[in-house]
């Protein structure tokens, strides 16, 4: 009987905690390519912790799986980020377009882009995505460009970085 009751403890506790990951994080790539004066970003974020930002914030009931999917849920994706990510340069803050999401696995992948975008020597990124909601997260930035390279993480307390970027080609 021991061996039984400690065997369904076991289970309970083992299913309770498969069903909360236990961290937080974002993971976005910012590509600028001068060549097309572009800025192309694509983040990925976990789909059940970004459903359930989009839920609380709009006070909605959005399912983020393709077949359960509302025609308004870009709507809000979009406002979303406007809302917690943001770039700017010397020059002000850069307007992106949302180009749309895919998903993989457990991943949403959200891409952004920023047209004619002549060479700048700065960039200031700020990345609040889910951090309203979990206050642990954590979003690490990837920036590229040509041969420069440079990573980093954002959190609430620490949510803008500026990436000087000052090698003209």
């Amino acid at each position: 009987m021991k061996f039984f009751t400690s065997l369904i403890l076991w289970l309970t506790l083992t299913s309770a905690t498969t069903i909360y990951h236990e961290f937080y994080l974002s993971v976005t790539d910012i590509t600028y390519i001068q060549k097309e004066k572009s800025l192309q970003v694509i983040s990925r974020v976990f789909i059940d912790d970004f459903e359930e930002v989009l839920n609380k914030r709009y006070d909605k009931d959005f399912k983020l799986i393709p077949s359960l999917e509302v025609e308004e849920i870009d709507v809000y994706i979009e406002k979303y980020l406007r809302d917690k990510f943001s770039l700017e340069t010397k020059t002000g803050a850069l307007d992106f377009n949302y180009l749309g999401r895919k998903y993989e696995d457990d991943m949403i992948y959200l891409f952004l882009e920023v047209e004619n975008l002549e060479f700048f020597e700065a960039l200031r990124v700020e990345n609040l995505i889910l951090t309203d909601l979990f206050e642990e997260q954590k979003n690490m930035i990837h920036f590229k460009s040509d041969n420069f390279k440079k990573s980093f993480i954002l959190e609430k307390d620490i949510s803008k970085r500026t990436i000087n970027y000052n090698t003209k080609l």
